[in-house]
């Protein structure tokens, strides 16, 4: 009867050791996927940076009225083609940045998706080590069809954030007032002081 119960403790303290293991694997898989599923959809990694999108944008009235949330990607600030003097650059091809958000009202209505494609980098200016502004035009999808070469600047500030300008104007003023904010995504390690001397490349 003692060895019948010794075996049995033994085949219960196996198998739960083998469900244990089981589950930690499990949970590491887990957690390996939802870091792959971090990075958008056909991202591709390599010259490319990428991020969110998450933002709030005003109404006509300057009141915050919109969630703006969703991935961009590019190659702007690691593109080796651009050629720069004095801390200037400027290339009329190569240079890539899209994105795709859902906008949705604050009281959760209204949700509609849009574009930004089509970036035509015109010039790129370093006003200090942890700021790049991209100068261009893009083209934008809204309701009544894509709207082209609408004035664009793309802000990169520090190792964190982005920031999107759109000509008001050229888009009905439909983000409001406020450029469009998102995050860069770090999946290389820290960041800190990328813009240091003239290099063009975040985090790289």
């Amino acid at each position: 009867m003692c060895r019948i119960s010794t075996r049995y403790v033994m085949t219960v303290a196996v198998l739960t050791t083998a469900i244990v293991i089981t589950g930690a694997l499990f949970t590491v898989s887990y957690q390996n996927n939802n870091q792959a599923i971090a990075y958008p959809i056909g991202s591709g990694k390599g010259d490319y940076d990428f991020g969110t999108i998450s933002s709030i944008q005003n109404d006509e009235n300057g009141t915050p009225a919109w969630v703006v949330s969703g991935h961009w990607k590019s190659n702007l600030a690691s593109n080796q083609s651009m050629s720069s003097s004095q801390g200037n650059a400027t290339s009329s091809s190569g240079s890539s940045f899209d994105t795709q958000f859902e906008m949705v009202r604050l009281d959760g209505t209204a949700a509609h998706t849009h574009t930004i494609t089509n970036f035509v980098l015109s010039n790129m200016s370093q006003p200090s080590n942890m700021t790049k502004v991209f100068n261009g035009t893009s083209t934008a999808s809204l309701r009544e069809g894509p709207v082209t070469d609408i004035p664009t600047s793309i802000k990169v500030m520090g190792d964190k954030v982005i920031s999107i300008w759109l000509d008001p104007s050229k888009v009905d003023n439909h983000y409001g007032n406020t450029p469009i904010y998102g995050l860069i995504i770090d999946d290389r390690g820290g960041r800190q002081g990328y813009m240091q001397g003239n290099s063009t490349q975040i985090g790289k």
